[in-house]
């Protein structure tokens, strides 16, 4: 056999002893030229390959383009590490944190280019990549989103634009990335990768649960969604929810069942990931700087990113930046807290979702029990205590560890 493992037990069920080998990054499918392998989803909520053995030929192409099954030898250490946030208000409002992938994405348009990014559906009900190359249309790629996307088709539309010879900016996780650089097989000059520091995603089976729960609650129907709303603040990650009866919502998203379920219920693959600390594909990796004190010179109140430009071409794109304050720091300083790009989840993790995934979809519990079955007190502090003591709480955690650095 020269294809990809057979990972499903039946037409609903995944086999829990293989299934941590696939990330669901779709390059396998992508590469197939007989059409012999297609991504379905499990009775979890996340894609696998079904592979036709009819039409299949063994080439091996799609066990040759897996991020998983094939080690990553790109372990070289950064070129450079930075703290920054864009000066410009509405992407520095908008954005997780300090919005360097929109400044990366705005450029790129401008300069007649294309970006591939991460946006809700129309519903809210599941995440999908989708291919930007106007201003207007940017803007539904910012923030975060937690949950793994539809990504389809993708691949192919990243090589017909690199093929026409226009700039492309990929924005995705590293195993996506890793996916699409062995799909592609050639280096291409024209491509910018920006990695994001991953801590594992969950499925959209959990947000649209989560969805489904909150709609019956309120009694409306969701039209609007953030995961990261800053407008109370960058420190604490608020969910914000608009509903069509004018209603609207902001929680802790660790205090909700949708937080709880992506800190608990990642991908199986994700308890494996080789895409750690220097080893990735990328030409920049991105994320929240935690750890980030008031007193430092490139502090901002409405959110900080930590940058590490991974290639020389990562560099010279992010010192160009327009509207944005860059500054270059310590490694050490830089990554010290971002735990998901440190380590994997781990074993106690692991063991967790495994309980949590018993009831949520072996006994088909449903999100909410799940959640209430299996979550600490430390959730439901979060859950039920007022957003803002989260805030006032958090900040003052700051001020004291400050004082005493």
């Amino acid at each position: 056999m020269a294809h990809i493992e057979n990972f499903w037990k039946d037409f609903n069920i995944t086999n829990k002893s293989t299934r941590q080998k696939c990330c669901g990054c779709t390059s396998c499918e992508s590469i197939c030229g007989k059409q012999a392998i297609s991504m379905h989803t499990d009775n979890e909520g996340f894609l696998y390959p079904v592979v036709d053995e009819d039409r299949c030929v063994d080439c091996g192409l799609c066990v040759n383009v897996c991020p998983v099954m094939n080690e990553c030898g790109n372990n070289t250490p950064y070129v450079k590490s930075y703290g920054g946030y864009s000066t410009n208000e509405r992407v520095i409002n908008s954005c997780a944190s300090g919005g360097v992938a929109t400044a990366l994405s705005i450029s790129t348009i401008e300069k007649g280019g294309v970006v591939f990014g991460v946006q809700f559906n129309d519903t809210y009900s599941a995440a999908e990549y989708v291919k930007v190359d106007t201003l207007e249309d940017l803007w539904s790629l910012c923030s975060s989103k937690y949950v793994q996307p539809y990504k389809s088709g993708i691949h192919k539309q990243v090589k017909d634009v690199l093929d026409s010879g226009r700039q492309v900016l990929f924005i995705g996780c590293p195993c996506d990335i890793a996916g699409l650089k062995r799909y592609l097989r050639k280096r291409y000059d024209n491509l910018l990768t920006c990695e994001l520091f991953c801590a594992g995603v969950t499925s959209n089976k959990v947000l649209h649960d989560y969805k489904i729960l909150r709609e019956k609650k309120v009694g409306s129907k969701l039209i609007a969604f953030n995961v990261r709303n800053k407008e109370k603040g960058w420190f604490v990650q608020y969910i914000k929810e608009e509903y069509e009866n004018g209603k609207t919502y902001y929680k802790n998203h660790f205090g909700t069942y949708l937080g709880y379920g992506f800190l608990t219920f990642r991908r199986p693959a994700c308890y494996y990931c080789q895409y750690k600390q220097n080893t990735t594909y990328c030409d920049i990796k991105i994320g929240d700087f935690w750890g980030i004190r008031v007193s430092d010179p490139y502090w901002n109140p409405k959110g900080v990113s930590v940058i590490l430009a991974k290639t020389q071409k990562g560099v010279e794109m992010l010192e160009a930046l327009n509207e944005f304050n860059l500054y270059e720091i310590d490694h050490t300083k830089a990554t010290v807290n971002n735990h998901g790009f440190m380590s994997k989840p781990g074993e106690i993790l692991e063991a967790k979702r495994k309980v949590f995934g018993q009831v949520f979809i072996d006994e088909e519990k449903g999100l909410e029990t799940a959640c209430k079955i299996t979550a600490p007190l430390g959730f439901w502090v979060k859950y039920y205590v007022p957003s803002s003591f989260h805030s006032s709480m958090k900040k003052l955690y700051h001020a004291i560890i400050d004082k005493k650095r």
